[in-house]
């Protein structure tokens, strides 16, 4: 019985300090690279159809409905890459050198 006790706080203590480092699916640093590509990927659609538009109304003299039709349009354009960006970055698995080593720091490539 006193092994059995032995095997069982020598597991808790492994247990406890694996917790402790463990390494979330999305770590931070990839988790905030892709929050700002889906931010870019939304304002750049945005921007480019409503600049677009624009230059096209005061071109064509149609003020404003090709702004309004291709801001639309490229907000949508910018909603798919976005949700493309996100769907991609949770399917790429997790490199090893941001995953940490036994003492809990960052692995390097070598």
């Amino acid at each position: 019985m006193a092994k059995l006790g032995e095997q069982v706080r020598e597991a808790r203590q492994r247990h406890d300090h694996d917790q402790g480092s463990g390494q979330p699916v999305l770590p931070a640093e990839r988790g905030a690279s892709a929050g700002y590509r889906v931010s870019v990927e939304l304002f750049a659609g945005m921007l480019f159809g409503g600049g677009l538009g624009w230059f096209l109304d005061r071109e064509f003299g149609t003020r404003p409905w090709l702004m309004v039709v291709l801001f639309l349009l490229g907000s949508a354009a910018g909603l798919l890459n976005a949700y493309r960006a996100m769907m991609r970055a949770d399917r790429e698995p997790q490199s090893d050198a941001t995953a940490p080593d036994k003492a809990g720091q960052k692995g390097k490539k070598e």
